[in-house]
């Protein structure tokens, strides 16, 4: 997966392609929507989307399955 500036670059370019990436609320990692990136038509998009970023789902409440653990842990630990 590359990062930095090339990939800023090419999301500035292609700013419409932000409704296909999520972020998670609690570590920001960003990470394209692999359910969205399956109904996008073009294979340009996808093979960018598949080197500039990592697959990321979140939950209802904007949680990556890795935040989702640790979260359930923390709250397990609490009296």
């Amino acid at each position: 997966m590359k990062t930095g500036r090339n990939r800023d670059e090419w999301l500035d370019e292609y700013q419409g392609f932000k409704k296909y990436l999520n972020q998670c609320v609690m570590c920001q990692s960003v990470g394209y929507d692999p359910v969205k990136i399956e109904v996008k038509e073009g294979l340009y998009f996808k093979d960018k989307a598949m080197e500039y970023f990592h697959p990321l789902t979140v939950n209802e409440i904007g949680l990556c399955p890795d935040c989702v653990e640790r979260f359930e842990a923390s709250q397990g630990s609490a009296p």
